[in-house]
């Protein structure tokens, strides 16, 4: 339970952060928020003093509430939850995205559409305004907390943008958010490289790229997950969402074409996407703990990332942290990025080609563990949190005043 507190009296701390997201929890499925809880107790373990301001809410959809208003504490992380003022109308959102989206840009109602994207917290607002000089992260750009708060908040101001090429990342209220942070620092090149197209003026900011790191168990059993579920034979793995853009069709219909071929071939699916009825080409298993996913991922053929709008993707990350290879959507820049920097993944076009690949890595295991060792070392020099750390120190340090 949340305990109540007074307004903000954050010790200042040389090694202190204040993280803020739309929302925050182990029970929060998305990949920008992850990478945040990720962050704060990456941090925590390195004797960082880490805060996390967030709202009560969960559900992205709605934005309804699903916390209690207050303090509380995730192990290390204090967390500081503020009301939500206004839920989320999706239909209403829908129109007024259409408007800012294709009309003039005096007659886009930009600052109305911010409050509809919510999650809408005046009083996160005020209380950013108000708060102790401590540096402050904020992720992702989409968001009212971040497109408000950003603004608001003492300086120094890190931009954790998670972006990814759609209509909202052209806004000129996501380029006035942006322009108020004193760096951005991305989770890819790729990322990198679409903000500064779109935004030109960011290029002056300091940055840096690279901002989680992947601790894999190291006392896995490959064979547990098929052992529980009664899986027999190979299976492909993907664990998250089911939002647009994360290519759940196209997955699906490759899983149909691999369940009539001769390389026959389960399709688990967890988070989000395992909530569901089974098929005979797909097993849906709900939400797993977190020793359970580790034990999915490392028995899997391959690790599915089917999504076409990726700032990136953790599933990826922990795939090759395992060993094992990926099988990645080529519309998203970031995925074909990672895929050709770390030699562990394939990217496909389309279901006919991503059940062929998938065929392929089940006829060749060679190949695939192969692939797989490739992809561990990519991320054993690119994705550690000492590398992290050290970017976050080097950013906050270009921004000193």
């Amino acid at each position: 339970m949340p305990e109540a507190e007074p307004p903000d009296r954050e010790p200042r701390h040389a090694d202190a952060l204040r993280i803020v997201v739309p929302r925050y929890g182990e029970s929060v499925v998305g990949g920008a928020e992850s990478a945040m809880r990720r962050l704060a107790h990456a941090l925590s373990a390195r004797e960082w003093t880490v805060q996390v301001w967030t709202t009560t809410a969960v559900d992205e959809a709605t934005w309804r509430t699903a916390f209690t208003a207050g303090v509380e504490r995730d192990g290390p992380v204090k967390v500081r939850r503020y009301p939500v003022a206004l839920r989320r109308h999706p239909w209403l959102f829908a129109r007024l995205s259409t408007a800012a989206y294709h009309l003039p840009r005096p007659l886009r109602g930009e600052r109305m559409w911010s409050i509809a994207q919510g999650p809408y917290s005046p009083g996160l607002i005020r209380a950013l305004s108000q708060a102790a000089p401590v540096p402050t992260l904020f992720s992702p750009y989409l968001f009212h907390p971040t497109l408000f708060g950003l603004p608001a908040a003492p300086h120094p101001r890190i931009l954790v943008p998670a972006a990814h090429d759609e209509p909202a990342l052209r806004l000129a209220v996501v380029r006035r958010a942006m322009l108020s942070a004193d760096a951005l620092w991305f989770h890819s090149l790729e990322e990198r490289d679409l903000v500064a197209t779109i935004h030109p003026e960011t290029g002056a900011l300091p940055s840096a790229c690279g901002v989680v790191g992947v601790d894999a168990p190291g006392d896995v059993d490959a064979n547990a997950f098929a052992r529980r579920h009664e899986i027999a034979g190979p299976y492909l793995y993907f664990g998250g969402r089911i939002a647009g853009g994360k290519g759940l069709e196209t997955l699906l219909a490759a899983g149909a074409l691999l369940h009539t071929s001769d390389a026959s071939a389960t399709l688990v699916l967890s988070g989000e996407a395992g909530d569901g009825v089974d098929t005979p080409e797909v097993r849906r298993v709900g939400r797993l703990g977190e020793r359970e996913r580790w034990e999915a991922i490392a028995g899997a053929v391959a690790i599915v990332v089917p999504g076409s709008m990726e700032s990136l993707s953790l599933l990826a990350l922990e795939a090759w942290s395992m060993g094992r290879p990926c099988l990645l959507n080529a519309s998203s820049a970031v995925l074909a990025g990672h895929a050709a920097r770390s030699g562990g993944g394939w990217t496909f076009r389309d279901a006919s080609q991503l059940a062929a690949q998938a065929a392929h890595l089940i006829d060749n295991p060679e190949q695939a563990a192969a692939m797989g060792a490739a992809g561990r070392a990519y991320v054993a020099a690119t994705y550690r949190w000492d590398l992290a750390e050290e970017r976050l120190r080097t950013l906050l340090a270009a921004t000193a005043r």
